[in-house]
């Protein structure tokens, strides 16, 4: 059956959809960047690890850039993380709301069928009645009991 809040639950539904498209994009994202910060430490410790090895060898650049660059991977996770908090939250409201809309719809379906139901038991009373008033009515005196003479 439809309501008044099957648009407004379509639509609803739609922007759920869409967050959670986002959230997983997000999540991807924010996994890529863990994903790149590990393989930067690997070749730091490498790097570290030549150096111990060599004293001729300077890397100083080498380690300041790759200093910087996780900085920066950092940087990038929180403002990831960020957003998917944001992102969680919206979807919250966003479920809130769907919960709500659908209440309201059962709720108006409910009503409607028990606007529906009342409209088909007042015809059904009002046939009865018609029935009733429709029977022949018989005016016969109505016969005194006799009790036997004794």
């Amino acid at each position: 059956m439809r309501t008044p809040f099957d648009t407004a639950l379509r639509t609803r539904r739609r922007a759920i959809d869409h967050l959670r498209i986002a959230i997983h994009a997000e999540a991807t994202r924010l996994h890529e960047i863990d994903r790149q910060n590990a393989a930067l430490e690997r070749e730091l410790a490498e790097e570290y690890q030549a150096c111990a090895q060599s004293w001729a060898i300077s890397s100083e650049a080498f380690i300041r850039r790759r200093m910087a660059q996780q900085a920066q991977l950092v940087e990038q996770r929180l403002s990831v993380s960020d957003e998917i908090d944001r992102l969680r939250r919206e979807a919250v409201d966003a479920y809130g709301s769907q919960h709500v809309l659908e209440s309201a719809a059962e709720a108006f379906r409910t009503d409607r069928r028990r606007c529906i139901s009342r409209a088909e038991q007042r015809d059904a009373d009002d046939l009865c009645a018609a029935r009733i008033a429709a029977l022949p009515s018989v005016k016969a005196d109505p016969a005194i009991p006799r009790l036997p003479a004794r």
